[in-house]
């Protein structure tokens, strides 16, 4: 067996100080409010979350009342 010896990683490039002269800025600062997509995303997310739950609510008292009312018709048989 053979023993490579490890490879050094390239030499830092000098920047040409015409490109330098074209970059504005720095260090990336947090966005400190929500991106205006992400928000509406979300306002729509929570909406349809409410219909679902609005329906599922309606349908549980749907079911209730028909539950009912097949238990006063069985009361109201049994009296018979």
């Amino acid at each position: 067996m053979s023993r490579r010896s490890p490879k050094s990683p390239p030499a830092f490039e000098t920047i040409d100080a015409r490109v330098l002269d074209q970059v504005t800025g720095g260090r990336i600062s947090p966005r400190t409010t929500l991106d205006p997509v992400l928000l509406q995303g979300i306002q729509q997310l929570s909406q349809a979350i409410m219909s679902v739950g609005q329906n599922l609510a309606a349908a549980k008292q749907g079911s209730s009342q028909q539950m009912m009312q097949v238990l006063q018709q069985m009361m109201q048989s049994r009296r018979r």
